[in-house]
């Protein structure tokens, strides 16, 4: 009896420690990463990033240098728009560090989203949506066609 008194809390605390490891990952369409992903950049260390990126991961992925953390809400669709266009052009050569690289810049876009989405019209913010899921389908698609290869 008391066993099943406490399923209910065991569920929900699995399942928001399942959800809180995939916003880690930027995983979730529209989830606000941590602090952590954000806060151990792979290439530049924090400071350089007062102007301009600094990113060359994330230079390439969105064609041009630029600090997310000032972006505008009428810049962020475009910056969406390059990052999705690189992944669907590159995708096939990437590896899994490669897919990682593009969540972490992912997740950078999407927390900036979060902060400015107010000033976009809905039409805008669906587009994001849209982009945000294509790459999570285009991920999942390469680790299927992974397994089924081995």
């Amino acid at each position: 009896m008391l066993l099943l008194a406490g399923l209910p809390f065991n569920g929900h605390a699995q399942s928001r420690t399942t959800a809180d490891s995939m916003r880690q990952r930027g995983e979730l369409t529209g989830a606000r990463p941590s602090g952590d992903l954000l806060a151990k950049p792979r290439t530049a260390p924090a400071a350089s990033r007062t102007t301009a990126s600094s990113d060359p991961i994330q230079q390439h992925l969105l064609n041009s240098d630029v600090n997310l953390t000032r972006v505008s809400g009428a810049e962020l669709p475009d910056l969406y728009e390059r990052f999705i266009a690189t992944t669907r052009d590159e995708r096939r050569r990437w590896s899994y560090q490669d897919w990682d690289n593009a969540a972490t810049v992912l997740a950078r876009l999407n927390q900036r989203y979060e902060k400015v989405r107010t000033e976009l019209p809905i039409e805008e913010r669906l587009r994001i949506r849209t982009y945000q899921g294509e790459f999570h389908t285009l991920r999942g698609a390469r680790q299927v066609k992974d397994k089924i290869d081995e």
